[in-house]
């Protein structure tokens, strides 16, 4: 699928994985992970790293805002976000007062019963973020947290799971905004 990829994003930097019917999806998430957190500049010794960076699956498809009724009462209702819709919805994350203490962000992803949500934050009560997730790389440095490089699947709920069980780990899910992926056995 690379020829694929390169032909929609000629100028994207992408990580090829080295046997891609073998290679799990943790290895290629802990390989950013990695890059972005102890790459250093051979020349100068300078360390480069990042301290967030955003992991998106392919498969996404759309982003939706669940917005209250005007009265404050009854089922929330779900507006598509057209046009800039995945940067309102990562903004939104990323804007969030206590980013820099959270160790994943990610948002609620829509099964059908999105609408039915009370709350638009969780903190520390979910760990079911998947497919798109925002990872403060400094904080899961401190805490000692990687992606399982050999897991094929639920990588992302491995991770969360893994900060959940770390003193000061902390997990935040978006629940005013949620997406739809599909959802393949291959690529």
């Amino acid at each position: 699928e690379e020829h694929e990829y390169r032909a929609a994003w000629p100028a994207a930097l992408l990580l090829v994985l080295p046997r891609p019917a073998e290679t799990a999806i943790g290895f290629a998430r802990w390989v950013v992970q990695r890059v972005f957190t102890e790459s250093v500049h051979p020349p100068t010794g300078r360390r480069l790293r990042l301290p967030f960076v955003w992991m998106v699956d392919d498969l996404l498809v759309a982003f939706y805002r669940l917005e209250r009724p005007a009265a404050g009462r009854g089922r929330r209702a779900r507006r598509a976000l057209t046009d800039r819709g995945f940067l309102e919805a990562f903004l939104a994350v990323q804007r969030h007062p206590d980013i820099c203490g959270i160790a994943v962000a990610g948002f609620l992803r829509d099964r059908g019963l999105s609408l039915f949500v009370a709350a638009d934050w969780v903190l520390d009560r979910s760990i079911a973020l998947q497919k798109v997730a925002l990872l403060n790389l400094v904080v899961l440095a401190e805490l000692g947290v990687e992606y399982c490089a050999s897991l094929r699947k639920s990588e992302d709920l491995a991770l969360c799971y893994d900060v959940s069980q770390r003193r000061g780990g902390h997990v935040l899910k978006a629940q005013g905004y949620c997406y739809r992926a599909l959802h393949l056995d291959r690529g």
